[in-house]
């Protein structure tokens, strides 16, 4: 099949420096990626100055906020900033991304198989049994269609680390198909990975609270969801 879409890849970043490098490097170096824009919300590290420095030899977009709007913000501005019909969000802190997990994620959109598609990072090379299972569906790599997504932008922007949530809500109220593909190979490196546990627990907290927020703002979409439901039945 040939792929007729052009394709706008999106990497929200704040701290990164870690990571953000390679990161950038393999989306430039994807065929199937036809446009990147690098969103960096404040970072206090590194990422800016090697970001900069990347856009000496490499074309890609680059927007730097001062002062930390949260992830939420920076995946809007790149989705009304971008070009192409196809959007994949891609996470700064990921080690070991190819070509192949941005086909992997792309391909069912292109095979009328989804409407939605969730990158699920795996480190290993086969499925085990993972007790946080449930949260595939807050995994950040995505791949949506443009259109399909614009309706709930500005909801977005102030949904924070609800960002994920709110766009399964509002696809699952559409009653739009989401598919998970298990990106085998890519690791999503964990906040106590990052930083001292203190700091994680704060982080795991605060994510928890606006994911929570972001479902009870948005009541209406559930009530539509409940009504799906009933109706299906």
């Amino acid at each position: 099949m040939i792929w007729d879409k052009n394709v706008t890849a999106i990497v929200s970043a704040y701290n990164e420096e870690r990571t953000i490098e390679d990161v950038i490097i393999r989306l430039l170096s994807c065929y199937l990626v036809d446009e990147l824009i690098v969103v960096n919300d404040g970072s206090t590290d590194k990422s800016g100055q090697i970001i900069s420095k990347l856009q000496k030899s490499y074309s890609f977009k680059y927007i730097e906020f001062p002062q930390n709007l949260g992830k939420s913000y920076t995946m809007a501005t790149g989705v009304e900033t971008a070009q192409g019909e196809v959007i994949v969000f891609v996470d700064a802190d990921i080690i070991g991304l190819k070509c192949s997990h941005i086909h992997k994620m792309l391909y069912p959109l292109l095979n009328r198989e989804a409407d939605m598609v969730i990158g699920q990072p795996y480190a290993g090379t086969k499925k085990i049994n993972d007790p946080l299972k449930p949260l595939e569906i807050l995994a950040g790599e995505r791949a949506v269609y443009k259109q399909d997504i614009l309706p709930i932008i500005e909801k977005m922007k102030h949904s924070k680390y609800g960002a994920e949530t709110l766009m399964n809500l509002y696809y699952k109220s559409q009653k739009k198909r989401v598919k998970i593909e298990y990106l085998w190979g890519l690791i999503h490196l964990k906040k106590i990975s990052k930083k001292k546990l203190h700091y994680s627990l704060k982080d795991y907290s605060i994510e928890a609270f606006q994911i929570f927020r972001t479902i009870a703002a948005n009541y209406l979409l559930i009530a539509s969801i409940a009504k799906n439901f009933i109706l299906k039945g």
